[in-house]
């Protein structure tokens, strides 16, 4: 079996080097690189071209979360796992707006970080259970105040590749996973957007989130 490509991004040397020696012991696992702010990061991922970025949440010179959103728009088919400290839901929200399949936070187990990794390569989003706890009750909250009325007009087909888009899969993936091509997933995504009245990726993940 082919290991997974993972570039470590962190500004602090003895955490990168935790997460090396901890994936390393894996042999699903191959550590191609490493990064010590947001926009080596984005660099490291043009040169290096990894299948998971496990990414700190604040750096240097350019954020994990605005690096995560400049991979995931220059290189949609490379994952994000943010690792971070803070267990606000609201860096979890900013973190899979701009397109990270998985949020854990810095004090789990590091268990967890492997099953995010997992789900991610299949298409799955990973949150640590408090963070996935917060996230579900404001999702339940917005559901008693009714705002999750459908008033966009989206077909179900269409909802369905932004679903995808949301969870980072890229125009090839949503193809293989929906049996239609990736001229018609470019054509939903097309139609999409002016819906929803957005220009860009970023802004549509924002719109559906």
């Amino acid at each position: 079996m082919k290991s997974i490509k993972i570039l470590i991004a962190d500004d602090f040397p003895f955490v990168r080097k935790g997460i090396r020696v901890c994936l390393s012991q894996s042999s699903s696992y191959s550590i191609v690189g490493e990064a010590s702010d947001g926009l080596e990061a984005v660099k490291e991922v043009a040169r290096l071209r990894p299948d998971v970025v496990v990414m700190d949440v604040n750096m240097p010179n350019l954020s994990g979360i605005k690096a995560t959103e400049r991979i995931k728009e220059e290189f949609p088919d490379t994952l994000v796992v943010i690792v971070s400290m803070h267990d606000e839901a609201r860096y979890a929200t900013d973190a899979f707006k701009a397109g990270a399949s998985g949020y854990v936070l810095k004090g789990s187990e590091f268990e967890e970080l492997e099953a995010a990794i997992e789900k991610a390569m299949v298409g799955k989003l990973y949150a640590s259970p408090t963070i996935a706890e917060d996230l579900l009750g404001g999702f339940v909250e917005k559901v008693r105040q009714g705002v999750d009325q459908d008033t966009t007009g989206l077909t179900q087909r269409e909802k369905e590749v932004i679903n995808l888009i949301c969870k980072g899969a890229s125009s090839r993936v949503i193809a293989g996973e929906l049996f239609i091509s990736e001229s018609t997933v470019k054509s939903h995504r097309g139609n999409i957007m002016r819906k929803l009245d957005v220009h860009d990726k970023a802004s549509l993940v924002m719109e559906a989130i």
